[in-house]
């Protein structure tokens, strides 16, 4: 879109304003599923990276699976039309009266402890399940763009208590059919997804029982200029060909499984915000405070993330610094700081970019704010959410 719609747009429903383009998601997927050369493979969207309804609907007409992680996901899933075979779980901490469900509604499920497997073989027998193994240290990510990296995480089944959750299953009747892992959020070197496959592949082969191994997804996303575009060829093509290798050591096929969110969501998402103060900070630099901040998009704030921001008045080549703040009695409340502008005023629309995944579903409107509102775009067509 031009920077004469986004106005348009923001005059008709206000700021500040989430937009998602649909076009987007779907040409993101497309590029995902380009460079899956196995053919037994399935693609689960994870919906913590954006839950709205409209969305999973539109991502349920894709075709594709989806992953959640609360029976609050679970619902609206449910209610956007996936069926119980087209949705996996996978969280932490699951309590008996959830586990109770995801098993009278079939769902899949994604065990996380001996715990877990225990309180799973008490309920039920002659089911199958999965479980998410705890990835070893010696993978060791060092980035500073990737969040929720496992480094001092105990979360998933170690490999020296693989035998005692296949004791609990076999005395239960119950398989163990599937093994899922997680690398981090927004990994941008291919290195640690190769040894991640590695690992994960290796692991699988133990259980006589597989159907399938799920890679999760953690796939980096290019934010600023520095980022490099993520290689999902190589990476894909590796995980292709590992599953290859597995299956033809199973002598038949087991499905590749993977749960892209961030990259499916991110760049097709835009936070619309208006200017409301300038302040001189010195004869270089001035500081924006915008209507919207930590309340609206919490990860500048909290990973101090970076986001592409675009001052929609173009008046010619950027040539003012500023720092973005939102307008809250916060003191480290930045969007963006020392960013090269074309000259604003107040009044002016910016526009925050790459704001999809992670941006909605973290806003808190805090501190005593609103949260923002959000509109769908397909086409000519314009959808509030």
């Amino acid at each position: 879109m031009t920077p004469q719609d986004y106005k348009r747009i923001a005059d008709q429903f206000g700021t500040p304003l989430y937009i998602y383009e649909i076009e987007s998601i779907k040409e993101n997927l497309s590029n995902i599923l380009t460079f899956i050369k196995y053919p037994k493979n399935k693609v689960y969207y994870a919906a913590m990276c954006n839950n709205q309804s409209k969305i999973l609907r539109i991502i349920n007409d894709m075709g594709l699976g989806v992953q959640v992680s609360s029976d609050y996901e679970l619902n609206l899933a449910k209610e956007s039309g996936f069926n119980s075979s087209d949705i996996s779980f996978t969280s932490t901490g699951i309590s008996k009266e959830l586990m109770k469900r995801l098993i009278e509604e079939l769902i899949e499920i994604n065990l996380d402890s001996v715990e877990e497997v225990e309180k799973f073989c008490a309920l039920v027998s002659n089911r199958t399940f999965g479980i998410r193994v705890r990835i070893p240290k010696k993978i060791k990510i060092i980035s500073n763009e990737a969040t929720n990296i496992f480094s001092d995480s105990n979360i998933g089944i170690e490999e020296k208590d693989f035998n005692i959750i296949k004791d609990i299953a076999k005395k239960t009747g119950n398989k163990i059919t599937g093994v899922h892992g997680y690398l981090a959020s927004n990994v941008h070197d291919t290195k640690y997804f190769t040894e991640f496959g590695d690992f994960l592949v290796n692991v699988a082969s133990e259980f006589t029982d597989l159907e399938y191994v799920n890679f999760s997804s953690g796939f980096g996303v290019k934010y600023s200029e520095k980022d490099k575009n993520f290689d999902f060829e190589r990476v894909l093509h590796y995980y292709s060909y590992l599953m290859s290798n597995l299956s033809n050591s199973f002598r038949r096929e087991i499905i590749l499984k993977i749960e892209p969110g961030r990259t499916l969501l991110a760049d097709a998402g835009s936070l619309l915000v208006r200017i409301t103060h300038i302040k001189t900070l010195n004869p270089d630099k001035s500081e924006i405070s915008v209507n919207a901040g930590f309340a609206e998009l919490a990860r500048p704030k909290i990973y101090n993330s970076y986001h592409e921001i675009e001052n929609l008045e173009k008046t010619g080549k950027p040539n003012k610094l500023y720092d973005i703040r939102g307008n809250t009695v916060l003191q480290n409340d930045f969007l963006g700081q020392d960013r090269t502008l074309e000259e604003v005023k107040e009044g002016d629309y910016l526009l925050i970019r790459k704001v999809g995944a992670y941006g909605i579903v973290m806003a808190s409107g805090f501190p005593g704010k609103k949260l923002p509102k959000q509109i769908l775009i397909q086409k000519d067509k314009i959808d509030v959410l």
